[in-house]
């Protein structure tokens, strides 16, 4: 999707925009941890039979250090499409398991959820924003899990890059950031993004 300097830069200019969601629990329906390994699936809210699955993308670059969330259909190389949620951070596992990445911060508008791959032998704890919450809907749901932002799942949206064909996963996003933060507003749909268990126990 990007050279690994132009991911590099994003990053930096997106977390000196805006200050960065942290928790340290999570609301009454909700939990630090996801029974795992689970997968993301992204639920169109203007019209909910619209689904796509999510993952994280890059251009197909060796040495690519962050990837972004986005849908499996416009990625041109996947990186990682299995996630683990513990103590409010996600792990992304790579499909040919060899490598692991982790969860970035992520900015309060026109956030990004971006990952971060270590260098060999270096351990980096994910950073603790996302919680599972519970669909509490006494008429039941066809997917009662769901990502969130602290207590926050209601402003995800999918919208396509500036420099790229890939449609990706972003946190409040808004029009005057959008340009800034190399998305393009006019593409972006509201959507959930919710938690598909693989291994239910």
């Amino acid at each position: 999707m990007f050279s690994t300097a132009v991911l590099l830069s994003f990053l930096a200019a997106a977390a000196a925009a805006s200050p960065v969601r942290r928790v340290g629990n999570c609301p009454w329906n909700g939990t630090p941890d996801a029974n795992g390994p689970f997968t993301f699936l992204a639920t169109y809210d203007n019209d909910t039979t619209i689904q796509k699955p999510l993952a994280l993308g890059s251009n197909g670059e060796d040495g690519i250090v962050v990837s972004w969330l986005g849908t499996t259909e416009s990625i041109a190389s996947v990186v990682a499409s299995n996630f683990t949620l513990t103590d409010n951070g996600i792990t992304a596992y790579p499909d040919n398991g060899t490598d692991i990445s982790v969860s970035d911060p992520v900015a309060s508008t026109n956030g990004w959820l971006s990952f971060i791959k270590p260098d060999a032998g270096v351990t980096i704890p994910p950073s603790p924003a996302y919680c599972e919450l519970f669909n509490t809907s006494p008429h039941g749901t066809e997917f009662p899990y769901g990502l969130a932002v602290a207590s926050d799942s209601d402003h995800f949206s999918l919208c396509k890059s500036l420099t790229s064909p890939q449609e990706l996963v972003i946190y409040n996003a808004t029009e005057d950031g959008a340009a800034n933060s190399g998305f393009d507003f006019s593409s972006c749909d509201a959507v959930h993004v919710h938690i598909i268990i693989t291994n239910p126990e």
